[in-house]
């Protein structure tokens, strides 16, 4: 039987290269450390170091020779035409003391009792769905030292609960109440409600 398969010959050339070769690579060694500094990495550190400090002293001997520039080498020169020179005038020294008031009995005083038109203020700390949840807002302005009161609304959403704090007759107690309940991160709603007769 005769074989099939061929077998190249055994003198064949082997291929020819292009002409490139690759260059060579170092390859570092495994264990090598850190690079050290050298003679030449220490001269050139002094070198630059010395001239900038030659260079810093010669700047510094320069602008102290020349000194400040003068105010005609920003501005350029002064010229005065024979008006007046500038000068600031301070004449409320001389106006205020020749000056009087005129106090009339036309004003009225303000009104220092609360708001101008006699209503009181009230703040309100919650509105609720639940009774209960009423009930425990009304507990923790209690703890407050706040005496809070519960009023039951009727609207087209059905029943609320609001918790209110007052009434208050001036500012200044509402705005204590307000300061309390705020730094206990309650929210509050000012409101003003009309005085009864």
């Amino acid at each position: 039987m005769a074989s099939n398969n061929r077998r190249a010959p055994a003198n064949k050339a082997p291929a020819k290269s292009t002409g490139t070769r690759k260059s060579a690579s170092r390859k570092p060694a495994a264990d090598a450390g850190p690079p050290s500094l050298s003679l030449a990495h220490l001269q050139g550190f002094l070198v630059g170091g010395l001239a900038g400090v030659i260079l810093g002293a010669a700047s510094v001997t320069w602008l102290s020779q020349q000194g400040p520039p003068s105010l005609e080498d920003l501005t350029g020169p002064v010229t005065n035409d024979g008006k007046e020179e500038l000068q600031p005038r301070f004449d409320f020294y001389t106006v205020l003391p020749s000056q009087t008031l005129d106090l009339t009995s036309d004003i009225e005083p303000p009104d220092t009792s609360g708001s101008g038109t006699g209503d009181l203020f009230v703040l309100q700390a919650g509105s609720f769905r639940a009774r209960a949840d009423a009930d425990r807002r009304r507990g923790e302005l209690a703890l407050l030292g706040l005496e809070a009161t519960i009023e039951r609304t009727e609207s087209d959403n059905g029943a609320w609960f609001r918790v209110y704090l007052g009434p208050y007759e001036s500012r200044s107690k509402m705005a204590q109440a307000r300061s309390i309940t705020a730094q206990q991160s309650i929210d509050t709603l000012l409101l003003r409600r009309p005085r009864s007769p």
